[in-house]
């Protein structure tokens, strides 16, 4: 399965040794796919994150990472695999300037000092940060923090990039400033593998395909489109469609099927 990055089969886990958080999940990722991962509080994403990053341990079933079981004998070949954006930047800065903050990986994996500073100068251009390497971390604001996050974990080169809930702190200039530099980052490397998890469902339109979690289980899976139109399935779990979908809704109700894929062609399609 050399096209699959990540694989979840009859994954289950439980923080208390008792009620499941995760249940009973078998999953295929393809390599090179922007999924993004929604559900209600509790509803057992971050957890499913977690599991993948190896930060958890299944309870129960397997969890392969480039066909490699995600365990203590592989976790050291599977590691460079994977990157992580957390929900609070603050977690993730160890050094003293963005400068020494994105340096830390490369340090991590032994790259040389003359080898580090071109990948530091190349990624803190791709995100933004290059007249802000000597600041330090406290300077800067909650999208700049995200940005110096990100170019970290870019420099490390993974093949796999996991955003959980990333974007939950930030103002919405912040907001649209990372969910930009999503997309840009899926545009450039078409290798790579992104996964965003978020409550925030007007983020997850231009996703390859979106999973939604309920109770720990996969509820629904599949391109946005064929998703966000089930209205009824995602308001009973209490989600709502992107303002597209409801917008597209109303109209199917009239008799209308509109064809747009973006806010920006609706205007142009319903102006008539």
């Amino acid at each position: 399965m050399k096209n699959i990055a990540i694989s979840l089969n009859n994954v289950s886990y439980s923080y208390d040794k008792k009620n499941d958080v995760i249940k009973n999940v078998s999953l295929n990722i393809e390599k090179g796919k922007f999924i993004s991962v929604i559900g209600h509080n509790g509803s057992g994403k971050s957890t499913f994150a977690k599991l993948i990053m190896g930060l958890l341990e299944p309870k129960e079933g397997e969890i392969k990472i480039f066909d490699l079981p995600l365990d203590g004998e592989h976790i050291s070949q599977i590691r460079p695999y994977l990157g992580i954006v957390f929900q609070n930047p603050d977690n993730q800065f160890i050094g003293a300037t963005v400068r020494d903050d994105i340096a830390f990986g490369l340090e991590n994996q032994c790259y040389p000092q003359n080898e580090m500073d071109p990948l530091i100068e190349e990624y803190a251009a791709r995100v933004g940060m290059s007249e802000l390497l000597d600041k330090e971390p406290g300077n800067l604001s909650g999208g700049q923090k995200q940005r110096v996050a990100i170019a970290g974990v870019l420099a490390m080169h993974p093949k796999i990039i996991v955003f959980d809930e990333a974007t939950a702190m930030l103002d919405p200039q912040g907001k649209e400033d990372i969910n930009k530099l999503i997309k840009l980052m899926k545009k450039k490397n078409k290798e790579l593998t992104l996964i965003t998890i978020t409550h925030n469902v007007e983020e997850t339109q231009t996703s390859d395909d979106v999973i939604v979690f309920n109770e720990g289980e996969i509820y629904m899976k599949g391109k946005p489109e064929e998703v966000f139109l089930e209205a009824e399935k995602l308001r009973s779990i209490r989600l709502d469609s992107p303002l597209l979908y409801r917008i597209k809704e109303a109209f199917l109700l009239e008799g209308i099927k509109l064809k747009s894929k973006s806010i920006e062609d609706l205007k142009e399609e319903i102006w008539p």
